[in-house]
């Protein structure tokens, strides 16, 4: 009996065969480069069984030690680069923005529902309406008008870590996900399991992994989609059918239950301020991009910046050096009575290193997203064919030893020089939203949201490790999910109060 893999590999090498006869020849000036260097290839399938299921971008780092800052590999017909290096980072994504700056809406993500996500919107005009639209509400100046409610959800989270600190892990996801609910769409959310909030969770979870390198054949053997789900080995149909409900709601369930009776103006409100006057297709079309954009919020504000705080709690665990000096710093700058605030952050360079090195120690978002290059191009001597998908080793850049000197380390002194933030350090900002014109446009939210976040955890509570029945401690080690959008594996901790005064900040 002929098994379903051999099928697989059968249409494969004829959807190989057909796609090679229409792939042009290189042009004269390009006749002779060779490709990057890389893993050698096997036949029909290329690298595909090169890919690491487990932290690809530590398998990627050390690729790096053997052919070099850029690596090529293909995976049956699609060609991928992954840079391992700031350099041709910045070369290609930023110096060579118009090249570079296409993505390759894969089939998974299509099947999962994910296709209206702007992180994966195609180069043109369509995403740049959709980028203008979020800068609009999120560029640097415009977050600070929302710092009276993270400031709340800020105080919102201490009381839930002190009523039931063993759920931080969850009270940090809720937490968040409650204040973008509240500051995008104006949606007051139940104090526990409400259901905006159970659905985004699980549409979240889904989309990082459907977002990972390698992770599906159908991603480089589109006609897959045509498998019935019933079929042995389409398992990934039925998950990603399972999954478009959910990512259709943090879309448009969200936008339907949109309020307006808030004491601020939502974000979600704005944008539809912004075509009432229309009517017809052109009312139709706009609606469709502010849907997108309020959704895009909702979707990157619960995730991103919740990885980084996990990371900020496991951190604290097993360095607490770095606690007690952020604690001293605090009541140097903050005093005993009142909890910190933004305006207090000029003051606070220690607190600031911390959130850059919990940016930078356990990278949320470990390979970026793929750059679809538009254009044959040459770099460093290499051929780059039309149709690559370059990706940033973040993880490589961020763990560069001579960089940051025993990377492995959680280690916020390495920002500091004579008592302040020290320029000469590369900020892990630089490549942890991504690079070029794809570079996350929620970034300065997510940098108030973690400052904010860590200032206020750091003045209040003690996290030190957790302790089993017999009274010993439970040791944990680092451990991240092998997932497009990381976070750290489920570990305890215990948080508890600093001192009677801390409580009274409650």
């Amino acid at each position: 009996m002929i098994s379903s893999i051999t099928v697989v590999l059968f249409l494969a090498s004829l959807w190989i065969a057909l796609s090679q006869k229409r792939t042009r020849p290189r042009s004269d000036a390009h006749r002779g480069l060779p490709l990057p260097p890389g893993p050698t290839p096997l036949p029909i399938v290329g690298n595909f069984f090169d890919i690491p299921s487990k932290l690809p971008w530590v398998t990627y780092t050390k690729w790096a030690e053997k052919y070099g800052d850029i690596v090529y590999m293909r995976v049956f017909d699609q060609p991928i680069i992954i840079l391992n290096a700031l350099g041709p980072v910045v070369d290609l994504f930023e110096k060579r923005a118009p090249n570079y700056s296409d993505r390759l809406l894969t089939p998974m993500v299509t099947l999962m529902g994910w296709d209206w996500n702007m992180v994966v919107l195609g180069y043109g005009p369509l995403w740049r309406r959709h980028r203008r639209a979020f800068h609009q509400y999120f560029n640097r100046m415009a977050v600070n008008t929302y710092e009276p409610q993270l400031r709340e959800a800020a105080k919102k989270l201490l009381k839930r870590l002190y009523h039931e600190p063993k759920a931080f892990a969850h009270h940090l996801e809720y937490t968040f996900a409650e204040n973008i609910l509240s500051l995008v769409y104006g949606i007051q959310v139940a104090e526990k399991d409400d259901l905006h909030i159970a659905s985004a969770a699980r549409a979240l979870a889904a989309s990082a992994a459907g977002f990972n390198l390698g992770a599906w054949w159908i991603d480089f053997m589109p006609f897959l989609k045509y498998v019935p789900s019933w079929m042995p080995g389409a398992g990934f149909k039925r998950m990603a059918v399972g999954c478009r409900p959910d990512a259709a709601a943090m879309k448009i369930d969200t936008w339907q239950s949109m309020r307006t009776d808030s004491p601020y103006t939502p974000v979600a409100v704005k944008l539809s301020e912004r075509y009432a006057h229309l009517d017809g297709e052109a009312y139709a079309e706009e609606e469709r991009i502010a849907q997108n954009v309020a959704g895009m919020a909702y979707a990157g504000g619960t995730d991103t910046t919740v990885a980084a705080l996990q990371s900020f709690f496991q951190a604290m665990v097993l360095y607490p050096e770095v606690l007690k000096r952020a604690q001293q710093e605090l009541e140097r700058v903050v005093g005993p009575n009142r909890l910190p605030d933004f305006l207090d952050r000029p003051n606070l360079p220690y607190i600031n290193a911390i959130c850059k090195e919990c940016m930078r120690w356990q990278t949320v978002v470990p390979l970026g997203f793929g750059h679809r290059v538009a254009t044959d191009d040459e770099y460093a001597g290499f051929f780059i064919p039309k149709g690559t998908v370059v990706w940033q080793n973040t993880w490589a850049i961020l763990h560069d030893p001579e960089r940051y000197p025993d990377p492995e380390a959680f280690f916020p002194e390495r920002f500091i020089k004579d008592g302040q933030l020290n320029p000469d350090v590369t900020d892990p900002s630089v490549v942890a939203f991504g690079g070029g014109r794809r570079i996350c446009p929620g970034r300065f939210f997510s940098d108030l949201s973690l400052f904010i976040n860590v200032a206020c955890i750091v003045h209040v509570f003690n996290i030190t490790p957790a302790v089993d029945e017999q009274g010993n401690m439970v040791r944990t080690l680092p451990s991240m999910e092998s997932t497009a959008l990381s976070h750290p594996s489920p570990f305890p901790c215990t948080v508890r109060p600093r001192s009677k005064f801390a409580e009274l900040l409650l």
